[in-house]
């Protein structure tokens, strides 16, 4: 039995329910016979401090310690891992660590796990614990007398409900990092649910090294049964699918939309979907079990920029969602980006046109949405040399997003859409007269989405909502 402490390090941007990715990884860890521990110093009102952290971490004793690395936040995760480093036995995985696995090393990991972690973390805690030898293990990256040595890829979880229950790892999370129970009288539980992973699409912008291009899912009654739970222990009846891209399998859809509306009483979600996959059967499927809110990814509004990005959908078909989705009473919110590389003045315009155009349909607009160039993104691969702006991420200052308020507070709403530090950056080298046309954008962003929500009225589902529809900073 090894003893693991995961740690999420601290952010600028808060997390205000448990992570559902650290409660998979713990309770993979239990399932597979070691002792687990864990502290989200990127919720709210968590110890946030180096010295607070480590001394958490070292009151557990651990023989190893997994940090999550996100290319946004990878700086204060580095400086808290070289704090930890010359204590303990670091692990590094998650997105960042994934795509760019021979950096962590330079910043005091020993070790890092490349994609989904929970096999590959359960059997690195066998190889600490002397059961298995490193090189055994799938999808590790690690020291070797001083030298990086890359295990072949691990392959992707093929079954999912094989995966253990996240929610029975519930209780290493303490309820006063986050504040108030997400419902009145209910108990802290994630605020969401993967029904699963993997995105079919190439668009140029997104990284999915973690979770792949397969698209693999959970069956449907294994995720009914946890939207049970979520409902019945912890008086949750709202919830997000946190799903790459929800709607894939038309027949796959039904039957979860079935086995949702067989568990009882009602529940409402969110979740993101690609337009080319929602059509009005589909959507009125979602609908009776209880959608609430889908996040429209379009991206652009111009022909030859969704060609370019790769995005395989056209702006007829997205109108003809919103509408869709408009008839059946479901809130969409529309994801547009701004600022591509090469983007001309025509499309840009092409986009902030479509705005108005969909305005009377959509339910209101993304924030923020200014095109990051990303490490494992086409869009990366192309250009940062060209640009100037290779590895970003640790030459320059951390893109400093401003926390988006959870209410509608039409100034803090507005604040929060203006509020993009990558137009500041310009890394694709856009000239004067363009950034200030995309600031205008964004800008109108903001004074559509409060002028829908000013015509429809504000109500509970949509004031649940605006934290699910507003991140345009990752990519999808």
């Amino acid at each position: 039995m090894a003893r693991v402490f995961l740690v999420n390090p601290p952010s600028p941007e808060p997390v205000r329910t448990p992570l559902l990715s650290f409660c998979h990884l713990a309770a993979s860890l239990r399932a597979g016979g070691h002792e687990v521990a864990l502290h989200d110093a990127s919720a709210p009102h968590a110890p946030r401090s180096h010295g607070e952290i480590a001394a958490r971490v070292t009151a557990f004793a651990p023989d190893l310690v997994g940090l999550h690395l996100k290319t946004l936040h990878v700086q204060p995760a580095y400086a808290l891992a070289e704090a930890l480093a010359p204590h303990v036995t670091l692990v590094a995985g998650g997105p960042h660590a994934t795509i760019m696995a021979d950096e962590p090393f330079a910043h005091g990991f020993r070790y890092v796990i490349r994609g989904e972690g929970e096999e590959a973390l359960v059997e690195l805690a066998d190889v600490i614990d002397g059961c298995r030898a490193k090189a055994e293990v799938a999808g590790l990256s690690w020291l070797d007398r001083g030298l990086v040595r890359h295990n072949p890829a691990r392959p992707f979880v093929a079954e999912l409900d094989r995966l253990a229950p996240p929610l029975s790892a519930l209780d290493l999370f303490d309820q006063s990092w986050y504040g108030k129970p997400l419902m009145d009288g209910g108990m802290m539980a994630p605020a969401g649910i993967l029904s699963s992973r993997g995105c079919p699409q190439a668009c140029t912008f997104c990284s999915n090294d973690v979770t792949g291009r397969k698209f693999r899912y959970r069956s449907a009654a294994s995720v009914a049964a946890e939207v049970a739970l979520l409902r019945e222990r912890f008086g949750l009846h709202g919830f997000s699918f946190f799903d790459d891209s929800f709607a894939v399998g038309r027949r796959r859809v039904r039957e979860l939309c079935d086995a949702i509306l067989a568990t009882g009483a009602p529940v409402w979600w969110t979740c993101t979907a690609h337009p080319a996959h929602l059509d009005r059967d589909v959507l009125a499927d979602m609908k009776r079990a209880g959608c609430a809110g889908v996040d429209i990814g379009m991206e652009s509004a111009d022909p030859g920029m969704l060609l370019r990005i790769g995005k395989g959908v056209t702006v007829e078909r997205v109108l003809d969602v919103l509408g869709w989705a408009r008839e059946l009473g479901i809130h969409t919110v529309v994801n547009l980006m701004f600022g591509w590389p090469d983007e001309t003045d025509a499309e840009l315009d092409a986009t902030i046109g479509f705005m108005d155009r969909a305005a009377p349909i959509a339910g209101g607009f993304n924030a923020r949405g200014v095109v990051v160039p990303y490490p494992g993104t086409a869009i990366y691969d192309d250009n940062h040399e060209r640009f100037g702006f290779t590895g970003w991420w640790l030459r320059e200052p951390p893109l400093a997003y401003l926390v988006f308020p959870t209410s509608w507070d039409e100034a803090e709403i507005r604040r929060a859409y203006a509020d993009d530090p990558a137009i500041d950056r310009n890394f694709f080298q856009h000239p004067p007269h363009r950034i200030a046309r995309i600031r205008q954008a964004l800008a109108r962003k903001a004074d559509l989405t409060m002028d829908i929500q000013r015509r429809r009225g504000t109500n509970a589902v949509a004031e649940n909502y605006v934290p699910v529809g507003v991140p345009a900073a990752g990519a999808r």
